[in-house]
């Protein structure tokens, strides 16, 4: 019953914030391949696009000194945007 109950809780959190943690793993190695940029440019989806704030957030708080870079990407459904991304 128990593991019902966090399995629903986990779909809500999900449709709620709009993103999982499926999102923050795959926005994750795209940010690190050179292979998914194409000029210059970061193709990601809309998910992935909302889970930037909190990966940006995680990145900060376990990496002393790190910093904000601009980033171009190209979100799906959304067109290009600038972002920034903690490194």
């Amino acid at each position: 019953m128990m593991r019902y109950v966090a399995r629903l809780s986990n779909a809500a959190r999900s449709f709620w914030r709009g993103w999982d943690e499926q999102d923050l793993v795959h926005l994750g190695q795209k940010l690190y391949d050179p292979a998914a940029y194409e000029g210059g440019v970061l193709r990601i989806t809309e998910r992935e696009y909302r889970a930037l704030p909190e990966y940006n957030r995680r990145i900060m708080a376990t990496t002393p000194g790190a910093v904000f870079h601009p980033l171009l990407v190209w979100v799906g459904r959304r067109g290009l945007r600038q972002s920034r991304r903690a490194a």
